[in-house]
């Protein structure tokens, strides 16, 4: 049986006197309680972490003794817990990558410019990879940051930390007391051709203090910044450091610190910008202070201080749980479970982790996947909203870069990788197996298939009150609050122009009449024509007697009369115009609920509705079959009520110009569902969620409609 601690690789190494570089420094770190040796590249600014066991080996390379020996030495101090000689050869092939060695030889110039070559291609592959940041270097910051650290030095205090919470915590308040004015029709204000120009502006100068922020901390503790350029974050250039040297400092809180003083520069001057905006009038300037709030406040939040992107927030919980290459490590965890449980291979080494921080793995990893696509996806349909191409062109990079260069990866991994060698078969048909069982669970098994809407319970038309023509109410013929039979007189209007219009009619059919009389014996032709005059005026008369006769308003059903308008005596001498809802007489039952349908989904509940179900807000355990009792012609703007509208908790985005909240957006569609007898006695208003219920289909069908209607509103929009 061969030994474990040996290698057959070993003779290659066995007899090298390496040593390591001069400008080369070693800091003793802890994770996790575990002892680890982070050696410093003092010329390339670059932390390489390596155990106890194999720092043992290279803090030794002296260029005196031996790879053999130095291992030997090692397995005699250490015992078991001595690295093996794989380990050891790891090792060095990592410090050699690094550019860490040194020999007597000459230096191979071929191979390091390889070598310079990779690195470059590696930074632009991750370039690639990620729709969010694409990184540029341009210049080396440390003079700059040296030459003024005297100047933001004392921010570095707890006087700093006070100085900070007095002004960000009183602007936390100013929000959300003004949370409604900020936040009303953000889209089209963010989005607007002008204030798209301002952000541009104003994006790199916030985005300046946020890098200075990092550069000035990581200065504070004694690291040298090195790198400074622009990073393409959505397309947008906005200036970044390079902040990573950190990694050496001990202290996982002051690694922290600094990838935190970013975050923590830009709400400082986020805060500042809010209470600019509280004291100015409408005008650039409080437009400008607005800007500064949504990109030092809302970015910084959503982007910089989320864990799951490869930011700030990132680095932050990565140094705070001690779990360094938190991401790449997660990946190659799930990619280990995988190899190992399902395809099986051979032979495979254990994970190199603690039972810790594979919890963390397992957690880590899709979280982080379904973070990253959520924000692109939903800053595509954001930007979507006013610019499409674009943010399709968002969303499909967001697509390949989430899910379609993984899955790549993946079937590059089954089909070329040699630790599969051994079992590729089983690994192909596993994963051929997976691939048509999920298409065939999209496109394949169907599921049941509904549209979500929202009403009320509403009353019959007959019970609303409206008047019948323009006019001022003259008087209150029913009280409020009394039963009135069908056909009772409600209250009264008059319309003195009316009255005097169909006056004039009267005094024209009159001379009309006198006129075609004293045509009997004469011309025919005249005659004709004041008959045919007459008749014109005849059907005008008729038409406003009938709207004389709307003046006053009558019960259309049974029941209570009740003022929708109130105080009662405020109504007479009011001029209402036709149409004008001025009060109800409620049966005393709830018949119907009306329901809203959005346009999208109007045509799939014509052609496939199977079945209603519905429950009231106000019995939420308890839910009932229905059926269309009626369905209202055509599309309209105007809602039910002002409940269904987003604003006060619907689904249907209404227009921000309408004080009354009842224009939608987008055309709907109303109709009536019947209610049991159970609900006779539900409040009319009350809000009811409906599911339209439309039979079954594979929900990859459902999702290819649901895109192709998102592109069709849009394009035709």
């Amino acid at each position: 049986m061969a030994n474990p601690f040996h290698s057959s690789s070993w003779f290659q190494v066995a007899r090298l006197r390496p040593r390591l570089k001069g400008h080369v420094r070693v800091r003793r770190h802890r994770y996790r309680g575990q002892v680890w040796y982070v050696i410093d590249d003092g010329a390339s600014g670059k932390a390489h972490r390596f155990p106890k066991g194999a720092y043992e080996l290279a803090g030794r390379l002296d260029g005196t003794a031996t790879v053999e020996a130095l291992w030997e030495l090692l397995v005699e101090r250490l015992g078991e817990d001595a690295p093996s000689q794989d380990d050891v050869i790891a090792a060095l092939g990592q410090l050699h990558a690094a550019d860490l060695l040194a020999s007597d030889t000459l230096p191979d110039t071929s191979e390091a410019y390889q070598r310079l070559r990779k690195e470059r291609r590696q930074r632009w592959l991750q370039n690639l990879k990620s729709p969010m940041s694409v990184r540029i270097n341009l210049v080396d910051p440390d003079r700059f940051l040296t030459r003024h650290m005297h100047l933001v030095a004392p921010l570095f205090s707890v006087a700093g930390l006070f100085l900070w919470l007095c002004v960000v915590v009183p602007a936390l308040l100013l929000v959300g007391t003004h949370w409604s004015e900020m936040t009303g029709n953000l889209a089209d204000r963010v989005l607007a051709a002008d204030n798209l120009l301002l952000i541009a502006l104003i994006y790199p100068l916030v985005k300046c203090i946020h890098e200075l922020g990092h550069g000035f901390a990581a200065k504070n503790f004694g690291r040298e910044v090195r790198e400074m350029g622009v990073m393409l974050l959505i397309l947008v250039p906005v200036p970044y450091v390079d902040a990573s040297h950190v990694s050496i400092l001990a202290s996982k809180w002051q690694r922290a610190l600094v990838g935190a003083a970013g975050m923590i520069a830009e709400v400082f001057v986020a805060a500042l910008a809010t209470f600019a905006w509280v004291l100015m009038e409408p005008g650039l300037a409080r437009a400008i202070a607005f800007n500064i709030m949504l990109i030092a406040g809302v970015s910084t939040v959503l982007v910089n201080g989320n864990p799951f992107l490869r930011f700030d927030g990132y680095y932050i919980l990565a140094d705070l749980i001690e779990i360094p290459n938190l991401g790449s490590r997660a990946n190659r965890f799930w990619a280990h479970l995988v190899d190992k449980y399902i395809f099986r291979t051979p032979g495979g080494l254990p994970f190199d982790a603690t039972p810790g921080e594979k919890r963390w793995f397992l957690f880590f990893a899709p979280a982080a996947l379904i973070a990253r696509m959520t924000m692109l996806i939903a800053i595509a349909l954001f930007v979507a909203q006013k610019y499409f191409v674009v943010g399709v062109l968002i969303a499909l990079w967001s697509l390949w870069s989430g899910l379609g260069l993984p899955v790549w990866k993946m079937f590059a991994h089954v089909v070329s990788s040699p630790q599969l060698h051994g079992n590729r078969k089983r690994a192909v048909r596993i994963t051929l197996g997976v691939v048509g069982a999920l298409m065939l669970a999209l496109f394949a098994v169907p599921l049941p298939l509904h549209v979500n809407a929202q009403g009320i319970v509403w009353l019959p038309e007959e019970a609303h009150v409206r008047a019948g023509a323009d006019g001022v109410i003259t008087r209150l013929a029913a009280p409020d609050g009394a039963r009135v039979k069908k056909g009772t007189l409600l209250m009264q209007a008059e319309n003195p122009v009316l009255e005097v219009e169909v006056e004039q009619i009267r005094w024209r059919l009159r001379e009309l009449e006198v006129e075609a009389d004293a045509e009997l014996a004469g011309d025919m032709v005249k005659r004709q024509i004041s008959q045919d005059a007459w008749r014109e005026y005849s059907r005008r008369l008729v038409v406003q007697q009938q709207r004389l006769g709307d003046l006053g308003l009558t019960a259309g059903t049974d029941g209570t009369f009740m003022l929708s308008q109130a105080p009662a005596q405020d109504l007479p001498g009011r001029y209402v115009q036709k149409g004008t809802l001025l009060g109800y007489v409620t049966p005393g039952y709830a018949a119907v609920a009306r329901v809203v349908v959005p346009q999208d989904d109007i045509e799939l509940v014509r052609a496939r509705l199977r079945a209603v179900r519905f429950w009231l807000a106000s019995e939420p355990g308890r839910n009932w079959d229905g059926t269309i009792a009626r369905a209202i012609p055509g599309g309209t703007f105007e809602l039910p009520s002002e409940a269904l509208s987003t604003t006060y908790g619907g689904t249907i985005p209404t227009d921000p110009g309408d004080e009354k909240g009842l224009t939608a957006l987008n055309r709907v569609f109303l109709f009536d569902v019947s209610l049991p007898q159970q609900l006779r006695d539900a409040r009319f208003g009350t809000r009811v969620h409906v599911r339209l219920q439309l039979g079954w289909e594979p929900v990859g069908w459902q999702f290819v409609r649901r895109l192709r209607q998102l592109f069709l509103t849009q394009f035709n929009g």
